[in-house]
């Protein structure tokens, strides 16, 4: 019996305790978004990725997803590059490449109780214009200037760190019950922000995207999701938080039949009111089946 107490105790304890969040990875492998605007063209491509090199081998080799987000304005490109854990979407590793006039790398590494961030610049210009290319080959071209750790906020007790573009992984979830917007904190840059989620009801749309090798046309109904990112007291730096150029209250608008995401809503620069619309998807490839037991005869 006196063994047997603290074995019970424990399983209380483990009963009791919130449990962490936890999501499914999408039927989708790429999304691609675009709106064409009389002075340029946005567009926005998302790749989810397994089996590849972390972005930091020294952080260990756990299993991970990565996602790829590329999004192109008129001569302005910004490449972000996430290492997310494949139970709950928390934040590992991420890199974002920013190119346009001038070219600038900023990477971060999740750890228990902080973030390290690092600016690297171009060493003499000749940096590549594929900055994974010059990350993977062990930074080659570009020098660091400067490295800062972050500590997590108080807020962080009990709560997932993710990335917004996290926010396409966790969408389903969040549809089905968008208070589970409260077990997430979003980290940009130096800031923080709480979510939260509120249902917008049902929406028809035009719709007219290439999926895999078909093509989907027509009006299709949409659940819509209405997310809002509050910074934190004491953030460093102004509202930051943006999702594939949108910032603001962002929307979206996901196929009730196919799941994917067909529109997203929110604010952009010099425009005001905008939005992206699906118009490629490709989807995940289905797990491959385990070979049947041999039987004996």
């Amino acid at each position: 019996m006196p063994r047997l107490l603290p074995a019970l105790l424990c399983l209380l304890a483990a009963t009791l305790a919130p449990a962490a969040p936890a999501f499914d990875l999408p039927p989708w492998q790429q999304l691609v978004f675009e709106q064409r605007n009389f002075w340029a063209t946005a567009r926005g491509e998302l790749n989810l990725k397994k089996g590849v090199a972390p972005l930091f081998p020294e952080s260990g080799t756990e299993p991970f997803v990565r996602l790829e987000i590329q999004n192109t304005v008129g001569s302005s490109i910004e490449s972000i590059v996430v290492d997310l854990a494949p139970a709950d979407a928390a934040s590992l590793a991420r890199w974002r490449l920013s190119r346009g006039r001038d070219q600038r790398l900023k990477t971060h590494r999740y750890l228990g109780d902080s973030i390290i961030r690092e600016r690297r610049e171009p060493a003499d210009g000749s940096a590549g214009s594929d900055g994974r290319t010059a990350l993977s080959a062990g930074d080659g071209g570009w020098v660091s200037s400067g490295v800062t750790r972050i500590d997590l906020p108080a807020a962080a007790e009990g709560r997932t760190i993710i990335t917004p573009h996290a926010l396409f992984l966790l969408l389903p979830g969040l549809l089905d019950d968008p208070g589970r917007a409260g077990d997430y904190l979003v980290h940009t840059d130096l800031n923080f922000y709480r979510l939260i989620a509120s249902p917008g009801g049902s929406e028809t749309i035009e719709a007219d995207f290439r999926l895999d090798e078909g093509r989907v046309e027509g009006r299709r109904g949409t659940r819509v999701l209405r997310l809002r990112a509050e910074p934190l007291a004491g953030n460093p730096e102004g509202r930051d938080f943006e999702l594939m150029g949108l910032s603001g209250d962002i929307e979206f608008l996901v196929d009730r039949t196919t799941g994917l995401p067909l529109r997203i809503r929110g604010e952009a620069p010099r425009i005001g009111g905008a939005e992206l619309n699906l118009v490629e998807a490709h989807s995940r490839p289905a797990p491959a089946k385990a070979a049947p037991a041999a039987t004996t005869p």
